[in-house]
């Protein structure tokens, strides 16, 4: 068995990552798709549509055959952090031959180029870098005028100059660079493969008919309040998996959610702040006294935003707040060749030999009986930090039906999906 990998959110799956699923087998050939998942919370720093049950199904109804998330804690983090915790799980299966993820460019040589640079960061580049960050400006930023001086300076090489700030310059590079990075500093003998995107960017708010981003889908879907307001958008079966679990629970509820991040900051501590990952430079004194002037959430954002802390940075780390992840476990997964457990989100069981497969991976979670009877504590840490995830989440949903039983994620049955 031959296994592509794909790290994803699928917030909510769109045509454009149909087809990537569909070139991920074709130009991998495997037989197999394995997606990386995120959980309940995103890397905005937000509450996904709809929770990671439901997002997994719809990766199975793409011809996905398993899909496994990647802890929360981990999630809403940087896409360094982000991407090294997909590697990582992908590392974990012998069957993964092959990881597959999007990119802007097609130059994808020059990309590998890029990405080697990253992962072996040399003084100079890391004098250049300090010093734009110290100028307020973002890491994207700082990161791209670094190269930009060190080429004018001939201090790097590399093999077409303009391509390499063209490249640099667009956000879905960053991310394949980080994959890139990732399996560069794991020695993972993990081939890439790489796709272009469709004609929309995934930040784009504009809706562009079938080649839409999930960013302008979930707008449209958070602006109507009716998931019919987007059926042209997406797939027939996101359409219906989005349509019967917003009847039943309804849409997160954005405004409850902002109140507890405001609440999380007017009644946190100097100090509690500062334990959370990617709080530096006094930040954390900035949200205390803007949290104190200010009752809604994104005035708060607004007051304590610069140009080295753009809104998503400043979302995910009162996310990270909120959920009690800080800095000593988001070091674990720079520490750890493997996950203390990888937990199975739903699986295709038409396919007799891929639980087999996967399960000789002895850290994975399928049902109750591979609950591991004496965990470590970084195990417990990530699994009390899905918990909460798990309780937040669920929190904001309609409260006049009943609330999905979701049992703490150690001891959590995974839904076993049979495609038709």
């Amino acid at each position: 068995m031959k296994i592509c990998a794909i790290i994803c959110e699928y917030n909510p799956l769109h045509y454009g990552h149909l087809y990537h699923i569909q070139k991920a087998k074709e130009l991998s050939g495997c037989d197999t798709v394995m997606c990386i998942q995120a959980g309940n919370f995103t890397q905005r720093g937000e509450p996904a549509i709809t929770n990671k049950y439901v997002r997994a199904r719809m990766a199975l109804e793409a011809n996905a055959d398993i899909v496994v998330q990647i802890p929360t804690a981990y999630c809403c983090s940087s896409a360094e952090v982000f991407a090294m915790a997909g590697v990582k799980i992908a590392n974990s299966f012998p069957d993964v031959t092959h990881i597959a993820f999007g990119c802007e460019t097609e130059n994808f040589e020059l990309l590998k180029e890029i990405a080697k640079f990253f992962s072996n960061e040399t003084k100079d580049y890391k004098d250049k870098l300090k010093k734009f960050l110290n100028e307020g400006n973002s890491l994207p930023i700082s990161r791209q005028k670094a190269v930009e001086e060190l080429i004018k300076e001939d201090k790097v090489e590399f093999s077409e100059i303009t391509e390499t700030i063209n490249i640099l310059s667009k956000p879905n590079n960053i991310l394949a660079i980080e994959y890139l990075k990732a399996l560069y500093k794991t020695k993972s003998k993990i081939e890439p493969v790489f796709t272009t995107r469709s004609n929309s960017d995934y930040n784009s708010v504009d809706l562009n008919g079938k080649d839409s981003s999930a960013t302008a889908i979930r707008t449209r879907l958070l602006q109507k309040g009716k998931v019919k307001s987007i059926k042209k958008l997406v797939p027939s079966f996101t359409y219906d998996l989005l349509k019967q679990d917003i009847k039943q629970y309804g849409l997160a509820d954005m405004s409850l959610y902002n109140d507890l991040c405001s609440f999380v900051l007017k009644t946190s501590t100097p100090d509690e702040i500062k334990n959370i990952y990617d709080v530096s430079e006094g930040i954390e004194n900035r949200f205390i006294e803007q949290s104190q002037k200010f009752k809604d959430f994104n005035d708060i954002l607004l007051a304590v935003k610069t140009k080295r802390y753009t809104f998503t940075r400043l979302k995910r780390i009162v996310l990270r707040l909120l959920l009690k992840i800080d800095k000593d476990i988001i070091a674990q997964i720079y520490k750890m060749d493997k996950l203390p457990f990888i937990k199975v989100l739903a699986f295709n069981a038409g396919k007799q030999d891929l639980l087999s497969s996967v399960s000789a991976n002895t850290n994975i979670i399928i049902r109750n009986s591979n609950v591991v009877k004496d965990p470590s504590d970084t195990y417990k840490k990530l699994a009390s930090i899905e918990d909460r995830a798990n309780a937040v989440y669920n929190m904001l949903l309609r409260k006049d039906k009943q609330i999905p039983k979701f049992a703490p994620d150690l001891y959590t049955q995974t839904i076993k999906y049979d495609k038709k």
